[in-house]
């Protein structure tokens, strides 16, 4: 096994993206959640890590943990260590993605399921102080607004004594002796001890940098590309307007490279042409 890997693998912790969709591929652990963040509200039925919510045209969404209850109820789990990641505006979007997803044509609305959009953040993202914060709408007498979404986000930087408050402190423990939860000590100590666990790690963080470098080069291909045909649209503009200083052309987006394509030949002048693609 790869020493630097390992080294890598000794300090990840359930919050870490790589290592969280090790740990909650385990049923228990994954009940563990439920119960400590519901209580006994739902009981689990089943679930999916790294659920893949495709769109053609639109925003993608890949959500680390989606749970289907017994009740009937939907709860999408994000982990969260960026503050930036987990905006109210991306919670707004995961619930919407589900709703469309899981909603087909002639179904009366009250089949909607309950929905709830749990974030598991490292930091207080929404800054109150809080363990734990349950956004709900509200009518303006205060009655609650029966559209069955919640969102709950949970501050992992806000540890105490609760069960919550000792499972947030468990989500940032790299040591599995210093865990509160068994259930989250077996699992962890199994991929960071067990020599079945720490081959199949390394063998995630292999995968994961070897993907990183192929997007990364595919990126640089795309860059490549892209240079290429606006060096070639600013040779024919130079002849179109000789005078004219045409370095504006490599700011320009797909949109407006393809506008100039299209009007590259057509009888106007440098202020009318650069007006036109700047519409």
């Amino acid at each position: 096994m790869n020493e630097k890997y390992l080294k890598v693998l000794n300090k990840l912790r359930p919050i870490d993206d790589t290592f969280m969709r090790m740990i909650f591929r385990d049923h228990q652990c994954v009940e563990l959640l439920m119960k400590i963040i519901f209580g006994e509200q739902f009981s689990l039925k089943r679930f999916e890590t790294q659920e893949d919510h495709k769109q053609v045209v639109h925003r993608s969404v890949e959500l680390d943990i989606v749970v289907y209850t017994y009740e009937g109820a939907v709860i999408g789990i994000e982990v969260e260590k960026s503050k930036d990641n987990a905006s109210p505006i991306r919670a707004r979007y995961h619930a919407s993605i589900l709703d469309c997803d899981l909603s087909y044509p002639k179904e009366g609305w009250k089949e909607f399921p309950e929905m709830y959009v749990v974030f598991i953040c490292e930091e207080d993202v929404l800054k109150t102080n809080e363990l734990i914060n349950h956004i709900q709408r509200y009518m303006i007498n205060g009655v609650v607004f029966q559209d069955k979404l919640h969102i709950i986000y949970l501050n992992a930087s806000m540890q105490d004594e609760t069960a919550l408050g000792k499972l947030m402190h468990d989500m940032l423990c790299n040591d599995p002796d210093d865990m509160y939860y068994e259930v989250l000590r077996k699992r962890v100590s199994y991929f960071k001890r067990q020599e079945g666990g720490k081959r199949t790690m390394c063998e995630a963080l292999e995968e994961l940098i070897t993907e990183a470098k192929n997007e990364g080069r595919k990126e640089g291909e795309d860059i490549g590309e892209k240079h290429g045909r606006i060096a070639s649209v600013i040779d024919i503009l130079k002849n179109k307007f000789p005078d004219m200083d045409l370095q504006w052309v490599w700011k320009c987006n797909e949109t407006q490279i393809r506008r100039i394509q299209s009007n590259i030949l057509t009888n106007i002048n440098y202020d009318d042409f650069y007006k036109l693609i700047h519409s």
